[in-house]
């Protein structure tokens, strides 16, 4: 049985995109011409294309692709905890290693939410997120239903729950944070978090 996608293809197509990813945040999307990807990747003008389809399909599938990993790693890390408090604070701490592993891609998914990107990917990024923030509101469900958690709405709680996280990893991607290491914030951050939302 074949996926009908060779190893060569997979190959062509993550160069293209690791070469988009760099040329996206030198120049921007709208700013970067095939030619400027074909060049950084050594892949052909008809293979970008045959991939992607267009500028706009390259920097909408860089974007679909990053949002479905970091969501796929984010859930992996929360499913995988053995209390609510681990949930909590491991998946604050799973955010700024992600950050910090994947800084581009980081910059990228969190930065260039370009009209470019947004009109190529936006119906596809909203399922993903369905799909996301239903399995993280059942999780908190569980707990807030045995007592663990705060009884809050889901958004509530998940804004208590990264938003300063959030905003410590945007600062550090824009450079104003780069004093302080993002490991060095986990304790603090995941402890406020859980602050935030534990239960009496």
């Amino acid at each position: 049985m074949t996926t009908g996608r060779t190893a060569v293809d997979v190959t062509r197509r993550d160069a293209i995109l690791r070469a988009a990813l760099e040329c996206f945040l030198i120049k921007s999307v709208a700013s970067t011409t095939i030619d400027d990807v074909r060049l950084r990747s050594g892949a052909s003008i008809g293979s970008i294309y045959h991939h992607f389809g267009s500028k706009e399909g390259l920097a909408a599938e860089l974007y679909l692709e990053t949002l479905g990993d970091y969501h796929d790693a984010f859930l992996a890390a929360l499913h995988t905890s053995r209390s609510a408090r681990a949930g909590i604070e491991g998946t604050v701490g799973h955010h700024l290693r992600w950050v910090a592993a994947n800084p581009d891609r980081a910059r990228y998914l969190f930065h260039c939410r370009e009209p470019e990107v947004i009109a190529s990917s936006d119906a596809a990024a909203q399922q993903l997120n369905v799909r996301f923030y239903t399995e993280a509101a059942n999780w908190l469900r569980e707990h807030i239903e045995r007592g663990r958690i705060k009884a809050l709405p889901p958004r509530l709680c998940q804004a208590l729950w990264m938003g300063p996280t959030l905003e410590f990893a945007r600062q550090w991607l824009a450079g104003a944070g780069r004093r302080t290491e993002l490991r060095e914030a986990e304790s603090p951050l995941g402890k406020t978090a859980w602050d935030a939302l534990k239960a009496g």
